[in-house]
């Protein structure tokens, strides 16, 4: 049995010293275990249990009861299965917190209290990180996922000043970590917040794998995550050619397939084209009018002038359908419906800001985007006006995508990164004055 066979197969990871990741490609959350340790630069490898032959050696591909897919198996031989929701915390967010501590990346905060407390590390939070370390701020990064956020995952960034040539997410993400860390910023992987508190001018914030982090100014770039598709069996084929984004793991994946992507904004023109260089086939289905209407004029000359690029407007996704994975989709353009032959699905189509567990009760608007400075009218405690970027709760600042009225631009994020440093150094010779 695979659960017997975990065991022996200690000999495997400790020659290799990698992590190996057992499951099949539908096992719940394999793709986001995945890009996890993936963007994370963790040596390791996934074992389909349905396709590797390592599968036979760790156990027959049928005989899999008793074990939570897909399972983690480390150099030491040690084990660990998919936990369970708990008290409110779903599983994937208690085991990528588990996870991270066990793949040895700096999972609790080494100090007991700090300057600065980043939430985030996309441009925005990576910017604060390093402009507040380098003068001289203690400062400490929260990051539930991976350095870079949504950004990292771009597969090309065309229009950031500087790079004539664009560059990718993942390299803008992995520079501005290298310069965050020099400077002496310490970065706190793979735990979300579960509670926080404010008491005499200092915030708390527990994580989910149990730690506290403390600092007496907060910025909070914790970014967006992809807005679900509602549209009929989409849900069932998510990890099976289905994805929300589309990371370079997942692009390469589908070399040679047909493959569509959802969405008519920038993020959706760059998948796109990246797609186009590894796909047999891609098709951009838009749900308005035209391109123009959301899409920087530069990619929508570069799709339309693409030979392997085809793209449906007035169009939406009404059904996806197939047995096991991803196999066809179900479209309506104009009123007339359509069935497509398709490999996989990329979803881009906009964000929600991740704000859900922030604490403290901050005052958003009605799509969850944290409102500061002038936009806060009336909800404001202290006798002074709150300084631009920051937030209902004194001493806590937004930057990038998750502030109401941000520009939902790579350059602004890292401008408002900045921006809240000089604000929280304020901010704290405020707390000093007599």
């Amino acid at each position: 049995m695979l659960s017997q066979a975990l065991d022996s197969s200690s000999a495997i990871g400790v020659e290799s010293g990698r992590v190996y990741v057992i499951g099949y490609r539908t096992s719940p959350h394999a793709q986001d275990y995945r890009d996890f340790l993936e963007r994370n630069n963790v040596d390791y490898q996934w074992v389909d249990v349905e396709n590797n032959p390592l599968a036979q050696f760790l156990g027959a591909p049928t005989d899999v009861e008793g074990v939570r897919l897909p399972v983690f198996v480390f150099p030491d031989g040690t084990s660990l299965e998919p936990l369970p929701d708990e008290g409110g915390v779903d599983s994937l967010t208690r085991t990528r917190a588990a996870l991270a501590e066990r793949v040895g990346l700096n999972a609790r905060a080494s100090l007991d209290l700090y300057d600065l407390v980043v939430l985030g590390a996309g441009p925005a939070g990576l910017t604060a990180a390093l402009y507040g370390a380098s003068e001289g701020l203690s400062t400490a990064v929260i990051e539930r996922s991976a350095p870079g956020g949504q950004a990292g995952t771009s597969s090309r960034i065309e229009n950031y000043p500087g790079f004539p040539n664009g560059l990718s997410g993942q390299e803008l993400a992995e520079a501005a970590h290298e310069q965050a860390v020099r400077f002496g910023a310490e970065i706190v992987l793979g735990s979300d917040i579960r509670w926080g508190g404010v008491e005499d001018d200092v915030v708390s914030l527990g994580l989910v794998n149990g730690s506290t982090v403390r600092g007496r100014g907060v910025i909070g770039a914790t970014g967006f995550q992809y807005r679900r598709l509602e549209a009929e069996g989409v849900d069932e084929f998510v990890g099976a050619g289905v994805y929300y984004g589309a990371s370079p793991m997942d692009v390469v994946y589908h070399r040679g397939d047909d493959v569509f992507v959802v969405g008519g904004a920038n993020s959706a023109g760059q998948a796109a084209i990246h797609l186009a260089s590894h796909a047999r086939s891609v098709t951009l289905l838009v749900r308005g009018d035209s391109l123009e209407e959301d899409m920087s004029q530069y990619l929508v000359d570069r799709c339309c002038r693409h030979g392997g690029i085809n793209v449906m407007t007035n169009t939406e996704v009404v059904r996806a359908e197939g047995e096991g994975r991803l196999e066809r989709i179900v479209v309506e353009t104009d009123g007339e419906e359509s069935v497509l032959p398709a490999d996989a699905l990329f979803i881009l189509i906009g964000g929600t800001p991740s704000t859900a567990t922030c604490p403290y009760g901050l005052r958003r608007d009605p799509h969850g985007f944290v409102y500061t400075g002038p936009d806060l009218e009336g909800s404001w405690k202290l006798d002074r006006e709150p300084y631009f970027l920051e937030s209902s709760q004194p001493g806590v600042f937004f930057a990038g995508d998750a502030r109401h009225g941000s520009v939902k631009r790579v350059a602004a994020a890292v401008g408002e990164g900045a921006m809240a440093v000089q604000l929280v150094h304020r901010y704290l010779a405020e707390l000093r004055a007599p």
